[in-house]
């Protein structure tokens, strides 16, 4: 056979070019894969988005966190009558006002009741000194912090009220945050599972005989109560307002005592009767 005729030539010739045009394609096409797969991918395309954990099918979490509606600034919503046996789990924490719901036997064990806990003057001041300050532990008869008690009980629920005793009549707005603040964090640190419900100060008559104690500082210091409800991650109570009469002081069919400020026992059942339709949920 004669390899050097222009037929074989021809044949050569095109055989040499097909090569070529194959080896270009795959060239090419191999370039083009390469430049796909190094290729930034486009953050608007979610289906290019994986978080950092996750694997390529788990779906993009564009849901907004759960947030507790019965906890802040918000006072809890009125809800239907929670009865007697949410207001027997409640254990409360406060000053002279809280106290007497003992004397006036409101709870369902009367002045034998140990759902309140109090100092043994019945005071308990807003002060620098509150996370120090000892109660009697209604189960034993120690005395103890508030928050060795709350480490002890384990209270489901706990309503604190605070303000009446010095604080509205002596801090700054700075003091009563940062005093009000230490004590219920730790509270918190001691039980983490209670849930701590901050209730408004009560407001007072228009004859209180305290200059220092007036409605319009204790509405600004139960501002102050919401906004530390808030930082704290507890829920606030609004009962001060079905104790108010339109000239937004106490109402005097309320008031026990010449001194415009203490509560006879129609006040607390009010305030008992909103705590159960104001109850929290979690």
């Amino acid at each position: 056979m004669n390899i050097t005729s222009p037929k074989n030539y021809y044949k050569i010739l095109m055989g040499l070019l097909m090569a070529t045009g194959v080896l270009l394609l795959v060239t090419v096409i191999c370039l083009i894969s390469f430049l796909v797969a190094s290729s930034p991918k486009d953050p608007a395309n979610p289906k290019d988005t994986v978080k950092e954990g996750a694997s390529v099918s788990d779906p993009a979490d564009t849901s907004a966190p759960v947030v507790n509606p019965n906890v802040g600034q918000t006072p809890l919503p009125e809800t239907p009558d929670a009865g007697i046996e949410y207001q027997d789990k409640l254990i409360f924490v406060g000053d002279s006002l809280t106290a007497h719901l003992v004397a006036r036997e409101v709870l369902t064990a009367g002045k034998m009741t140990k759902q309140v806990w109090r100092t043994e003057n019945n005071m308990l001041n807003l002060n620098s000194e509150v996370t120090a300050a000892k109660i009697i532990y209604p189960e034993t008869g120690e005395s103890m912090t508030i928050a060795e008690a709350a480490g002890k009980a384990k209270p489901e629920i706990m309503i604190v009220t605070l303000g009446t005793d010095w604080g509205v009549s002596f801090l700054t707005e700075a003091d009563f945050k940062s005093c009000y603040t230490a004590l219920i964090r730790d509270i918190q640190a001691a039980s983490p599972e209670t849930t701590v419900i901050l209730q408004s100060i009560f407001p007072v008559t228009t004859y209180c005989q305290s200059t220092k104690l007036t409605n319009e500082k204790i509405d600004v210091c139960n501002g102050w109560v919401r906004e530390i409800a808030a930082e704290c991650g507890c829920p606030y109570l609004d009962t001060q307002t079905v104790l108010k009469g339109e000239d937004n002081a106490l109402k005097p069919e309320y008031c026990n005592s010449s001194d415009g400020i203490h509560l006879h026992k129609e006040a607390y059942v009010v305030i008992l009767q909103y705590i159960r339709t104001h109850a929290y949920t979690k």
